[in-house]
């Protein structure tokens, strides 16, 4: 279980334990239960109408699927405490698949709203657009959100994020925008310290202590990379703001 112990998300062999053949997706929707921790639990099988998943007395086993026997209805989703159930459907088109999960952050998005899919670590993988958010009483306040991926994706997006207003600022001390930023980056920018020469961010008065973790995030979204790999910006005295008086030793800063 080295993907779970070292970053909290599956890892490649562990999604090789749970992910359906292609040609299940292909029939219809059908659970996904990411579930790889053997802990006391066993709602999911109580929940499903269709004897689908199998834990057995032993409530410390993990869940087992019957994927002939499910029928994506999605009853399990809202019922799992870790949000460890997710449904996909590759039949409704050539090009997308339907990606259903759990989600219980607010403000939930609109059918229609286009949102970024990210993976089990958050990392951005792909645009999503929201087809269906279901808030029934029998879901408990845990909503299922369904979206429409490109296909090779649907087994990555496992959550998403609702994308900013263009006018929110990344750099508030000079009023730069998010959407300056990611300009930066699509016209070659890389580093913050090229966002820096391109947008002025980060020249203000905290010098990017606020604003570069912020735009490091950004450069990775828009590269593919993580953002332990953007190359953080060289840091110059003063680290940190003080008087001209202070500079000219007339007086202690403390």
């Amino acid at each position: 279980m080295e993907g779970v112990k070292l970053t909290g998300a599956l890892g490649a062999e562990e999604q090789k334990q749970v992910l359906p053949p292609e040609a299940r997706t292909a029939r219809g929707p059908v659970a996904v239960i990411e579930c790889v921790q053997q802990i006391p639990c066993n709602p999911c099988e109580k929940a499903c109408p269709f004897g689908a998943i199998e834990i057995g007395p032993d409530i410390t086993q993990l869940p087992r699927l019957d994927l002939e026997k499910c029928r994506g209805c999605g009853i399990c989703l809202s019922k799992c405490p870790g949000l460890a159930i997710f449904l996909v459907d590759a039949s409704q088109s050539e090009t997308e698949a339907l990606v259903m999960m759990p989600y219980e952050y607010l403000p939930l998005p609109a059918v229609g709203d286009n949102v970024d899919g990210v993976d089990r670590t958050g990392r951005f993988v792909t645009k999503a657009r929201t087809v269906k958010v279901d808030t029934g009483a029998q879901r408990q306040g845990t909503a299922i959100v369904t979206l429409a991926v490109p296909k090779e994706f649907m087994h990555e997006v496992r959550s998403f994020r609702i994308p900013a207003p263009d006018e929110v600022f990344l750099c508030r001390c000079c009023e730069v925008s998010e959407t300056e930023v990611r300009q930066a980056v699509r016209e070659g920018a890389r580093t913050v310290a090229a966002v820096k020469t391109r947008t002025r961010a980060g020249m203000g008065l905290c010098q990017g202590r606020t604003c570069r973790r912020l735009i490091s995030r950004v450069i990775a979204e828009e590269t593919g990379q993580s953002p332990a790999d953007i190359l953080p910006p060289t840091s110059r005295p003063p680290v940190r703001t003080i008087s001209l008086a202070a500079l000219a030793g007339g007086e202690d800063d403390e």
